[in-house]
Order: C-alpha cells, then sequence, then structure tokens
C-alpha cells in the first residue's frame, strides 16, 4: 500500500512539473443545431447541422514569455463536424474530410513593437465584415449565405489566406490595424496583399479594409485567374448596454463580375437572453445578369445557460433576384431556381471549451 501511495505520488509531482514547463491550451466548441431549410421546388432538406451559432472547432495554441517585453507563440486551430465525429464539414450528405488545422495554422512574435505572425490565417478585408456580421458568418441567417466574395474568381482568399506574413499595431489608444502579403507559391488564387484600420473605444467600434488577390495562373496549366479580385468594406457598431447596432458594406469586382452588398443587425439582450434581427441585401452579378441580387433575413434568440453553453434557434429567409439561387444553409443552391425563396430554421445548442 506504502509503495503504491510512493507511485502515485511520484507521478503526480512528474505531470505538475510537466504542467508547469508548458502553457499549451487545448480549447474548441462544440455546435449542432436540428435544421430545416425550405428550397421551394428544390424541396426540403432536413439535417443535424454543425456550426449553427459558432463554427465548431479545436485548437491548440501557446504563449511563452522571453523577456524584455517579448513573447512568441504559436496557434493551430481546425474545423470539427461533429455530427458525424468528422473533421471540417462538408455539405450534408456528404463524408466530412479529415482533421486538419486550415482555420488557423501560425507562428507568432510579440512585443511593444506589435506582433508578426506566419502561416495561414484569416484576410484583413474577411475579418472586417464578419466583425459586423450578428450571426458569426454561420447559420441560416448569416450574410454569408449571400456573400459571393469570390465572384467565381477560383481565388481562395475570401476568408483565409495561406503562406502569408502579417504585422499587427501595438496598442495606439483604441486604434488597430494590420496588414497582410500571402505568396501565391505557384498556386491559383492565393498571392494577396490587404489591410485593415480601425478604432475601437467605449460602445463604439469603425473600421475599413481593403484587399487585392492577383491574377494568376497554376503552373503548368491553363488554369487562370483572367483579373485581379479587389474587396473593400467598411463597418462600425455602437454597444448601448440595453442595444447593440451595427451595420457594414463591402464591394467585390472581379473581371465583369461585381457584388455591392449591405447588412444591419440589432442585438437587444436582457438578462441571460439576447433576441437578434438583421438583414442583408446584395446586388451584382457578372456583367450585370443579377446572379448575386438577393436579400437575407434573420431572426434568432439565444438563451445563455452560462458563460460556455447557450442554446438558441434562429430563422432565415433568403429572397433571391431574377438571376440569383442562393439558399439558407451551407449546401449550395441545392436546385433551387433562379428568382426562388429559400427559408431554413435552426435549433441548436453551443459549447465552449
Amino acid at each position: 500500500m506504502k509503495k503504491s501511495l510512493l507511485a502515485l505520488a511520484a507521478l503526480t509531482a512528474f505531470a505538475g512539473a510537466a504542467s508547469a514547463q508548458s502553457s499549451v491550451t487545448l480549447f474548441g466548441i462544440l455546435d449542432l443545431a436540428a435544421t430545416s431549410v425550405d428550397n421551394a421546388n428544390a424541396g426540403t432538406l432536413r439535417t443535424l447541422s454543425p456550426s449553427g451559432n459558432a463554427t465548431s472547432r479545436l485548437g491548440l495554441r501557446d504563449v511563452e514569455d522571453l523577456g524584455g517585453g517579448l513573447t512568441a507563440g504559436f496557434w493551430l486551430e481546425g474545423e470539427l463536424a461533429p455530427d458525424v465525429g468528422g473533421g471540417i464539414h462538408t455539405a450534408p450528405g456528404t463524408t466530412a474530410n479529415a482533421m486538419n488545422w486550415q482555420r488557423r495554422a501560425t507562428v507568432q512574435i510579440a512585443g511593444n513593437f506589435g506582433e508578426v505572425r506566419m502561416g495561414r490565417d484569416y484576410t484583413p478585408t474577411f475579418s472586417n465584415i464578419s466583425t459586423y456580421d450578428a450571426w458569426g458568418y454561420v447559420g441560416v441567417s448569416t450574410l454569408a449565405n449571400i456573400r459571393a466574395a469570390a465572384l467565381n474568381s477560383k481565388a481562395g482568399t475570401a476568408v483565409r489566406a495561406s503562406n502569408a506574413v502579417e504585422y499587427f499595431l501595438p496598442s495606439l489608444g483604441g486604434l488597430y490595424g494590420n496588414v497582410m502579403v500571402a505568396a501565391g507559391e505557384g498556386s491559383l488564387g492565393n498571392k494577396y496583399v490587404g489591410g485593415r484600420l480601425g478604432y475601437a473605444a467605449g460602445p463604439l467600434n469603425v473600421s475599413a479594409a481593403y484587399g487585392k488577390t492577383y491574377k494568376t495562373c497554376i503552373n503548368g496549366t491553363m488554369t487562370c485567374m483572367v483579373d485581379d479580385l479587389k474587396t473593400a468594406n467598411v463597418g462600425a457598431s455602437f454597444n448601448a448596454g440595453f442595444l447593440q447596432v451595427m451595420a457594414g458594406f463591402e464591394k467585390s469586382d472581379y473581371s465583369t463580375a461585381t457584388q455591392k452588398l449591405a447588412t444591419a443587425a440589432v442585438l437587444v439582450p436582457f438578462g441571460a437572453s439576447t433576441l437578434k434581427l438583421s438583414i442583408t441585401s446584395t446586388t451584382g452579378g457578372v456583367a450585370g445578369n443579377n446572379a448575386y441580387k438577393a436579400k437575407v433575413y434573420g431572426l434568432g434568440y439565444q438563451y445563455d445557460l452560462s458563460k460556455r453553453t447557450a442554446l438558441y434557434a434562429q430563422y432565415g429567409r433568403v429572397s433571391n433576384g431574377s438571376g440569383a439561387t442562393f439558399t439558407a444553409s451551407d449546401s449550395g443552391n441545392s436546385g433551387i431556381a433562379a428568382g426562388q425563396t429559400s427559408t431554413g430554421y435552426q435549433f441548436g445548442m453551443r459549447h465552449n471549451f
């Protein structure tokens, strides 16, 4: 018995020492929602969907104090599909891919000069417009369902860029911003440069961003972007405590294609509950064909069981223009005809860890 107690004490001491030597943090979100999307003539799609309120994810991060005000660290984060116990979520009815770290994979060094970050990360233009989406860029009500930021250009930078180097400003009394340069490395649509600048103080936050993805071709093939993809957006939010309002505007151009997006939302907290309302409208298309003309109306309710766990219900209605085929889901147009309406409902639970 005494030997067992001594062994247990030794293991406990070893585990404590190992823990003290490492500050690596495991974190993530699990989010699942019962979802129903009615796509008019294409029928109704019912799924148990991940990421209705926040993207399901798993991550590792670490920060090391180097002394003299310097820190270094890393961040690895990948998407999860808990509905099938898999990695990154794909369209409903398909198999989830293996786990990867494509949400974010960076190393960084920071100090009084700011922060330098290298790897795969959000582009400044995406970071900016998603800040003013009341739905966190997921679910049946999000502006993401009618945002065609890549404009069929084959650019891969509408949300993130790989092979990137970033610089973030240090704390400057409310002023914040970053610039990103991403190398193409012979791949299609990843050569990117962009920046974001904003000001946040008290209840007010305002910011603007611009990015350009350069026309490129895959080495040794005729697969090319025929023009640069340019995106600019602005946004603002004001939190009065009993009410938060936010709005954003974005314009993207590629060859003869263009899209203008405007969004506005109101969030009303009361007790452990939050009521959300939003409207997003887009116009544009390819050579004026109205392929990107649509509106999405959002209504949602969230109840926080704790700081980490929430229940939610959401309603989203996508009203397509004469040439558009957007839906209230991430599964593509699912056969919906141009000009028809897509309506989505979600009831789910989100848990942070």
